[in-house]
């Protein structure tokens, strides 16, 4: 009994502990990890030419099967993405708590995406790099890479960067947290193909990401109108730069969800079999 006491006593500790952290955390350019202009930029084009010549060098090969590591991969997003999740969450609902609802729409200071909610738009951002190794077990499984996916995540580093640098909130922390909970859904799909398991949802993902790009496009749209009446603080460019972002995600996801899962139904038995191979 005492020994239970005494793990529940240090957890609580812990917990505070993190929990002063992050109230008190800061974005710092040059302090931050990763937070100067060439980190995001040059992990895109290093990612893209990487990307180049694991297809290349794969080409003659036999694909690899990466089972464990796709496995711990996973995994690891899976519960990345539910702490970023109920995080930001937290952070939303305590800041209404004491800056009210409305500051979460306009940032009531030039330095909004601090404390507790910036911290997790932080993670979020560290998260992109992370998942920049989805494309990487594909190449090497020899699995097909569209256009699509390797656009999403070569732009996704810079873009949430943005966000921090100029501390723009409203778009941020919304993003982090519905991403966050398609994310976990998302992963535990890849987990369970990597496992051998069927998943039957497999379209609504889709589906869902692109409800997550309008809804997204809404909240950046009212930020864009109630900007200058109401004085948000944030800066413009990120609200621009995501709203185009979101409409360029809108059509390509679209255009993958209609050619995935609505084309085929128009097709004879024998063709829609070859194409869902």
């Amino acid at each position: 009994m005492e020994t239970a006491t005494g793990v529940m006593s240090t957890l609580t500790e812990n917990y505070e502990k993190l929990g002063k952290y992050m109230d008190n955390w800061r974005w710092e350019v040059g302090k931050t990890p990763l937070s100067e202009d060439i980190y995001p930029y040059s992990t895109s084009v290093t990612y893209l030419l990487v990307i180049f010549l694991l297809v290349k060098f794969m080409k003659n090969r036999k694909p690899m099967q990466l089972k464990g590591f796709s496995i711990v991969h996973n995994l690891n997003l899976i519960l990345l993405s539910g702490s970023m999740l109920i995080g930001v969450l937290e952070a939303a609902y305590r800041q209404s708590q004491s800056q009210g609802t409305f500051s979460l729409f306009c940032e009531q200071s030039p330095n909004a995406v601090q404390g507790r909610i910036g911290f997790w738009i932080y993670i979020f951002y560290l998260s992109k790099y992370v998942e920049l190794i989805d494309t990487v077990i594909l190449a090497l499984k020899k699995r097909s890479i569209i256009f699509l996916h390797v656009f999403h995540h070569m732009i996704m580093v810079p873009l949430t960067h943005l966000w921090l640098k100029e501390q723009w909130l409203s778009g941020s922390w919304w993003c982090t947290f519905v991403n966050s909970f398609i994310h976990v859904i998302m992963y535990y799909y890849y987990l369970q193909t990597t496992l051998g398991n069927q998943c039957w949802f497999k379209k609504y993902i889709t589906t869902s990401q692109i409800v997550q790009f309008l809804t997204g496009t809404v909240v950046v749209t009212y930020w864009l109108i109630i900007r200058k009446s109401y004085n948000c603080q944030g800066g413009l460019i990120p609200g621009v730069v995501s709203n185009l972002i979101n409409t360029s995600f809108i059509l390509l996801f679209s255009k993958f969800y209609i050619d995935s899962y609505l084309k085929g139904r128009s097709s004879t038995p024998s063709s829609s079999k070859s194409k869902s191979e």
